[in-house]
């Protein structure tokens, strides 16, 4: 992935991205033809990218996937929302 942050929680997630090993992460302000196209070639033929994609892949399927994550999340926004009332 080239995480081009531009607000907020972006530059915190884009900055997550690339400590995993699975992103680049450039300056929209300031970024180039040539150094996307760096990123984009160095991420798609970097062979340790892709594994640490299917590493990450496979973590989030044996937790459960999207749908643990989203039961996850209603449960988190049930329990904040009783306790406000």
């Amino acid at each position: 992935m080239i995480a081009v942050p531009q607000a907020a929680d972006q530059f915190a997630n884009a900055a997550q991205l690339a400590a995993l090993g699975v992103a680049r992460v450039v300056d929209a302000a300031t970024v180039s033809v040539a150094q996307l196209r760096e990123a984009l070639l160095a991420l798609t033929t970097d062979p340790a990218v892709a594994a640490r994609s299917a590493d990450l892949k496979r973590q989030a399927r044996e937790a459960g996937g999207a749908d643990r994550a989203a039961d996850l999340i209603e449960a988190e926004l049930a329990a904040a929302a009783g306790s406000d009332g």
